[in-house]
């Protein structure tokens, strides 16, 4: 009996701490999410006093020299964030001063102070955010793409069932089907060809300005960012493609120019790194090591163990979580 107590009493017990990579995008409020890579401000603010109170948080730096060395705590946490947004500026960055906890902000160089969003939120807001009847044809790597859906019926609830919509749940709606297949796409094209197909895009849906708090941050803010202490830089390459679908030349150019532009906006150098979309291989891996980073995230879901490739570190993505949520979640 006393055997069956104990076994029963291990399963009920929670299981210990294991070291952690957090994953973050945005800390705003934006009107459409379909990838959810916003967290509310407030939650963002719950979040990181958990983090706090209840783990030893850590630069990423440090998590991979005490990783390299050993000593790694069980119970440390390492906050990033992958892109740039303005908003890391404006809501992330007082609110990690106030918890007193760093993180690393891996940087879109080419997208840094340009004047409309990231390419996939500008897609969102031209076709999921789009009352209007739309119905063009967009070349994409040479081949076409139909974009054609009808005009909203103008009820609220309509129009929410497109905005609330998330892009990893079966699409049930034209635009939702548009904005997936035209997604995907561009995702996997080359640069030039992504960038031709987007000014198509931009002509035929007549997108008005981009809200500037959905805007990538500027060049300045980088350096305001090191000068603080509170973040180091990471390179996410130049335009964000992923990696595995370009020829080993222009994958050398995006991973490496990239970080030299990262350098010369932080005026230090830059030795972490993000693969975009989370796509890599051992090429790509082995590109990222012999452009001089000496660590890489990822996006695969797991803790970091004495195991873990240091060009290859898990992380786990942070939803808009409320406290309870997030706090489960880190045990």
């Amino acid at each position: 009996m006393r055997r069956l107590l104990r076994r029963i009493g291990n399963r009920l017990r929670p299981a210990p701490p294991q070291a952690l990579i957090l994953m973050y995008q945005r800390v705003a409020a934006p009107t459409l999410d379909p990838w959810g890579l916003a967290v509310h401000p407030d939650r963002f603010a719950s979040h990181m006093e958990i983090v706090r109170k209840h783990r030893t948080p850590l630069a990423m730096s440090e998590i991979v020299r005490r990783l390299e060395d050993g000593t790694l705590p069980d119970n440390a946490v390492g906050v990033t964030f992958d892109d740039g947004y303005v908003d890391n500026v404006s809501a992330a960055r007082p609110r990690l001063a106030a918890a007193g906890v760093p993180a690393t902000i891996f940087l879109v160089a080419d997208a840094l102070g340009q004047p409309r969003e990231f390419w996939w939120d500008e897609v969102a807001r031209g076709i999921l955010g789009r009352r209007e009847a739309l119905d063009c044809e967009v070349s994409v790597n040479g081949d076409p793409c139909r974009l054609t859906f009808p005009a909203a019926s103008g009820s609220e609830e309509d129009a929410q069932t497109d905005k609330s919509w998330r892009a990893w749940l079966q699409p049930s709606t034209a635009r939702q089907r548009t904005f997936l297949d035209f997604w995907r796409r561009l995702r996997d094209a080359r640069p030039p060809a992504r960038d031709e197909a987007m000014n198509e895009f931009r002509e035929a849906a007549n997108l008005p300005a981009a809200d500037p708090g959905d805007l990538p941050m500027a060049p300045g803010d980088v350096a305001q960012l090191v000068r603080d202490g509170l973040f180091e830089i990471g390179g996410h390459t130049l335009t964000h493609p992923p990696l595995p679908v370009l020829a080993p030349e222009e994958r050398r150019r995006e991973i490496e120019e990239g970080r030299r532009r990262c350098e010369e906006l932080a005026g230090r150098e830059v030795r972490g790194f993000a693969y975009p979309h989370g796509a890599l291989d051992d090429e790509c891996r082995a590109a990222v090591r012999a452009s001089g980073f000496t660590w890489a995230c990822t996006t695969a879901a797991g803790p970091v163990q004495r195991s873990s490739d240091p060009h290859a570190l898990p992380r786990l993505f942070v939803e808009d979580w409320d406290a309870a949520r997030f706090e489960a979640a880190l045990t």
